[in-house]
């Protein structure tokens, strides 16, 4: 209702609204699609795999992603002392892991910040985690039908929702995770019989 007390109709104003959402739907799929395809996992070599053979150096790698941070920064973020997450820095670091982007000098400190080069990993040498029936907590089987797209935003969903529990600030034991995704062969498959 207008001030005059009078009701009017807008349609190009409804319009406007209702085409709105409908962008933003085209604009989540180009970003989530850029997105994808920017998470490529880094080639590690066997030294390096064994450097992260930590979920504390995981974290590591996932506080130094977005931008870069010193160790004390990266120590204050993940709840480590300093120490503790320098050594392990400077280990990533040697490992060819990290990259020094800048230096600072602050009151005579000098202050070295880094990134990390990727947070996703593959190596050759990984064969899976080993677990003795004692420890194993869960074990997931399923079954998927997925176009070659599909497959492609399955991996990406997937490799989201780990890092964000690797880039979480937890606590307690390790626990390892390993996920496989394999093509079936339709042709040992058992197909169901034609009715009676």
């Amino acid at each position: 209702m207008n001030e005059d007390n009078t009701w009017h109709s807008q349609p190009e104003t409804e319009n406007c609204l209702e085409q709105l959402p409908v962008r933003q739907d085209r604009n989540k799929d180009q970003e989530q699609q850029q997105e994808a395809d920017s998470i490529q996992p880094l080639q590690v070599t066997p030294e390096q795999n064994k450097l992260l053979e930590s979920a504390l150096r995981i974290k590591i790698m996932h506080a130094l992603a977005d931008k870069p941070l010193t160790s004390k920064q990266v120590a204050e973020k993940l709840h480590k002392t300093p120490g503790n997450i320098h050594y392990h820095i400077i280990k990533l670091f040697d490992g060819g892991l990290l990259e020094l982007v800048r230096t600072e000098t602050a009151g005579g400190i000098i202050q070295k910040f880094y990134r990390s080069k990727a947070t996703f990993f593959r190596s050759g040498n990984f064969s899976g985690f080993q677990f003795r029936k004692e420890d194993t907590v869960e074990h997931f089987v399923t079954r998927l039908s997925l176009s070659p797209a599909e497959l492609k935003a399955f991996q990406q969903e997937m490799m989201k929702f780990i890092s964000s529990w690797e880039s979480k600030v937890t606590h307690g034991e390790e626990y390892g995770i390993d996920v496989i995704i394999g093509r079936l062969h339709t042709d040992s498959l058992i197909e169901p019989e034609d009715g009676p």
